[in-house]
């Protein structure tokens, strides 16, 4: 059975963002929330940020994964660290070794198979397939065939995103471990069964 992993948009604040994150998890639970800060915010701002919204997930037992900062995931008391495909860094084992194996640690593959196989040799706890590009008229598809392949060869759980209410209902028909939605499920979750 699918699980909805939710993903914030870019933050420069928490303020605007934690009524709309309240008001949703009064209603969906969801098995972890992935928090995107926007580029260039300072780390005084970024804990703060997180210092918001970490009660309000963790509380009802929601993972909080931080985008592309292992450091500060650690100082945090996040629940992993998901590298997006931009992260720049040696390798997965080595932002392993950073955040020790107690924290989760996700690796987004886009849509390369070879891609997601080094990250789970490497020391991920998931791969999320996601489209590599937005106008790509296939590349929902691409995501639906790589995630039901992986799920039926591999262990390693998947996430896969889905673009629009139609792709996230594709998803949970082929089991995949967790469907996160684009950033319009913030608008309209009723529109999206998962």
């Amino acid at each position: 059975m699918s699980e909805l992993y939710l993903v914030t948009p870019p933050l420069l604040r928490a303020d605007a963002f934690v009524p709309v994150l309240e008001k949703r998890l009064a209603h969906y639970q969801p098995a972890a929330l992935l928090l995107r800060l926007a580029d260039g915010v300072p780390a005084v701002t970024a804990k703060a940020i997180i210092g918001q919204i970490s009660p309000l997930v963790q509380h009802k037992g929601i993972a909080l994964m931080l985008e592309d900062a292992p450091d500060l995931a650690v100082q945090t008391g996040c629940d992993g660290v998901h590298l997006s495909p931009s992260y720049v860094t040696a390798s997965v084992r080595e932002v392993r070794r950073q955040i020790g194996d107690e924290l989760q640690l996700g690796v987004a593959v886009g849509t390369s198979r070879d891609v997601a196989m080094r990250a789970g040799e490497e020391g991920a706890d998931y791969i999320c397939f996601a489209p590599d590009a937005d106008d790509a008229p296939d590349a929902s598809q691409t995501v639906q065939a790589l995630a039901q392949w992986w799920c039926m060869m591999m262990e390693l759980p998947a996430v896969a995103l889905a673009r629009t209410p139609e792709e996230a209902a594709a998803l949970v028909g082929i089991d995949v471990d967790f469907v996160m939605p684009a950033a319009s499920w913030w608008d309209d979750p009723a529109l999206w069964s998962i």
